[in-house]
């Protein structure tokens, strides 16, 4: 595997610049060569050789696989609708790219570098990783079509096969990208990806004074005792409850006493009662009865429900408006105010207003109104006088039909005898040719079998020679894989070397880092406590703005529900005369109107009677046209005999006659066959041979085309090897460096990756 190349750019912006690169690129226009030379994107001075290589690779990859890239990227997005962009279908074809043929070369780690550069969504990157190294969705999803394009071997062990082969490699980086992500991780430590830092130890102040414990004052007593008011000796002493009973039962009869003596006077004057008489059981028992009759009616399954009548008001109904419906209301008051200003301005500029027009227009407007209802009515008369003709001439069409039927039918008799000794004749001719074709049908099914034959042997000689090629192939990329992984862990080694450096916080003191407006922690606590109290004030006079504004608002919305009140009040005046005057002008447009409907009625009624004598008229000249037809007929059929002799002499004529034309005919379409067939043949033998001619070219350009790539990408891969060595003798000379300026051996951790450096070198 390569190490990290060291660029000229970020990884986000060399992503971003093939992204632009294929979006922009047209194969119509020009080739993948000529376009690297003419992008502005490739002629950024800022590029390096290695940089404007990967842009060329990539943009050549991406064309070259173009239908398995776009196949791939439709899948994902169709699977992962909730996490896949459409906007970055080209960063997720780049990637794709890198992923399934190029991440053997590249190396998983320059591959997390281009991953997690910032170009996507954690989420869609996430998405795109796991759908990518699950085989599962990927024969699920997409494999079947990719099948359609290659062949299925090659889409089992050099597409899936080799990506799986890279699947314990990539388990680090889909957790850490599933880390940044979601936050966790499913499986594995997610605290891995976490630098982990030295939590603050907290130290008091060594210099500052310890302050004295506050005394805490003594509570004061609070005295509950509740003192009550000695009951006086007099009271106690000069009454009793035997004295009290007697002094109630005195005041009693006093009362009683009192009230006889006033209604003594009015005795003499009592009325007497009705139930003070001996009848007044017999009154009680009939009231009941009637009583119960009464209820007992109410017992059925229809019972009398009264009308329901609404009760008159005195007055009109009050209703609450709200702030909302008042400002409606006024600006509907302010619309129509600006209208009658505008007619009113109009008449002062022009001396006239349009209340003249206004009226012409509605008399006019009544007047087509009347006129639409007169044609409206006139169109169903002419309807009704349409129908009836419909129908009568449907059933005159159907009494012809019936004739001419009968003709018809004598005659088809006549066709189908003749029809039926042609088909005998045809069919014996058809019988003698198809015994010639079978026999030549026999011999072409063996030259076929014979061809074929020899299609299977070279085919199968082709395809043993493929495997012992697959085979070779697959032992090569065994023994350079194994080269990378060792590789791989000779970097990783060198990985595990971190250096942290900290030192402490002082809040008193300024960061010191050349900025403008530096200020310590302490410093800016006290500024921000002003600015808090500069802008509770400020909101404390906005509070009062408020308030001043909201009585005035309060005071305007009072004047204006007054007003349209009073406006209210006068178009409630308004309404009610104009709803008078239109019932009565109702009133007489329905009067005119039933008079035109009954003057009409009385119109289609004449016509109607019209059509009926037109067609009684019609009817008895078509019995006069049937008899006169009966009779021709019974003539023709005198003379049958005769005319049947001159038609079998005109049939056998015509049989001569046909025959003769047959026969020129398949005279000149056997002549015609055979100028086909040798134009056909020749011209099989030309596009054979051209057919030739432009597959060697093909093979040619291709053979061309693939030693162009091979030495592009050997050219690649040695920069690549050259720049890991660069990197690993960098990170020797600064280890050194390093152990010198700390003098002695240094830590543990730094002799180890010597000793590792030293080994690997």
């Amino acid at each position: 595997m390569a190490a990290i190349v060291s660029l000229n750019i970020g990884r986000k912006e060399l992503v971003q610049k093939a992204a632009n690169l294929i979006d922009t690129f047209d194969p119509k226009r020009t080739t993948v060569d000529a376009w690297i030379d003419d992008s502005d994107v490739t002629k950024d001075k800022c590029l390096q050789e290695v940089e404007k290589k990967f842009l060329h690779q990539v943009l050549y990859g991406c064309m070259r696989y173009q239908k398995f890239l776009k196949l791939f990227v439709t899948s994902f997005l169709y699977k992962c609708p909730t996490a896949a962009l459409r906007t970055e279908q080209t960063l997720y074809t780049i990637l794709g790219y890198l992923m399934f043929f190029r991440l053997e070369e590249l190396g998983v780690a320059e591959f997390r570098e281009m991953l997690l550069c910032g170009c996507g969504t954690m989420p869609s990157l996430l998405a795109l990783l796991q759908y990518a190294l699950s085989a599962d969705d990927l024969e699920k999803w997409v494999k079947v079509e990719w099948c359609k394009i290659y062949d299925v071997k090659y889409i089992e062990e050099e597409v899936i096969g080799k990506l799986q082969g890279f699947l314990e490699e990539m388990r680090p980086l889909v957790e850490e990208v599933e880390f940044k992500a979601t936050g966790t991780v499913k499986q594995g430590d997610p605290t891995s990806f976490v630098e982990k830092r030295p939590a603050t130890e907290f130290k008091p102040f060594k210099n500052l004074t310890t302050p004295k414990p506050r005394l805490i004052p003594e509570p004061q007593a609070i005295n509950r005792e509740v003192k009550a008011l000695p009951v006086p000796r007099k009271m106690i002493n000069s009454t009793s409850l035997c004295a009290i009973e007697e002094e109630k039962r005195q005041r009693r009869k006093d009362h009683e006493s009192k009230a006889a003596a006033k209604y003594a006077a009015l005795a003499s004057s009592v009325p007497v009662l009705r139930t003070d008489r001996n009848d007044t059981e017999k009154e009680l028992e009939e009231l009941t009865s009637k009583v119960r009759a009464e209820e007992m009616a109410e017992c059925t399954f229809k019972p009398k429900v009264n009308q329901y009548v609404p009760s008159k008001r005195s007055g009109t109904a009050v209703v609450q408006h709200n702030i909302a419906s008042v400002l409606r209301e006024d600006a509907l008051l302010k619309q129509k105010q600006a209208k009658e200003y505008e007619i009113l301005k109009r008449y002062e500029e022009e001396l006239h207003d349009a209340s003249e027009f206004n009226c012409w227009q509605k008399e006019m407007r009544e007047k087509d109104k009347i006129e639409e209802e007169l044609l409206v009515q006139q169109r169903i008369a002419e309807m009704q006088m349409a129908r009836e003709n419909a129908i009568e001439a449907y059933d005159a069409e159907t009494q012809r039909r019936k004739i001419k039927a009968a003709i018809a039918k004598e005659q088809l008799q006549c066709d189908l005898e003749q029809k039926a000794r042609d088909d005998e004749f045809e069919l014996k001719g058809k019988q003698d040719l198809v015994e010639k074709v079978q026999g030549d049908r026999d011999s072409t099914r063996n030259k076929e079998a014979e061809a074929t034959k020899a299609k299977a042997e070279k085919a199968e000689q082709q395809r043993r020679e493929k495997e012992a090629e697959f085979e070779r192939k697959r032992l090569e990329d065994e023994q350079e894989l194994e080269k990378r992984k060792d590789v791989i862990r000779q970097i990783r080694a060198l990985e595990k070397c971190p250096v942290e450096k900290f030192r402490p916080f002082d809040p008193a003191e300024p960061p010191s880092q050349g900025l403008l407006d530096e200020m310590s922690l302490v410093e800016l606590k006290e500024r921000l406590q002003v600015v808090q109290a500069r802008q509770a004030k400020e909101t404390e006079e906005k509070r009062q703005k408020q308030l001043e504004r909201k009585v005035a608002k309060q005071q305007e919305l009072n004047d204006k529900a007054e007003m349209l009140a009073r406006v209210r009040d006068q178009a409630r005046e308004e309404a009610r005369q104009r709803n008078a005057a239109a019932t009565g002008r109702k009133q007489l447009a329905e009067e005119q109107a039933q008079q035109r409907r009954e003057k009409l009625t009385l119109e289609v009624a004449a016509k109607v009677e019209a059509r009926k004598q037109l067609k009684r008229q019609e009817e008895a000249a078509l019995r006069k046209e049937l008899k006169e037809v009966a009779a021709k007929r019974n003539f023709l059929q005198a003379g049958a005999a005769q005319v049947e002799a001159r038609v079998h002499a005109e049939q056998h004529r015509g049989l001569e006659r046909e025959a003769r034309n047959r026969r020129k005919q398949s005279l000149a379409k056997q002549l015609k066959a055979d100028e086909v067939l040798a134009t056909e043949v020749a011209m099989k033998r030309n596009n054979a041979l051209k057919a030739k001619q432009d597959l060697r070219v093909m093979r040619e350009e291709v053979d061309e085309r693939l030693r162009q790539a091979k030495a592009a990408n050997n050219d690649l891969t040695q920069e690549i090897k050259e720049a890991a060595e660069s990197a690993r003798m960098t990170q020797r000379t600064w280890i050194r460096k390093s152990a010198a300026d700390l003098g002695g051996t240094g830590s543990p951790v730094q002799r180890t990756s010597t000793a590792r450096l030293s080994t690997s070198a």
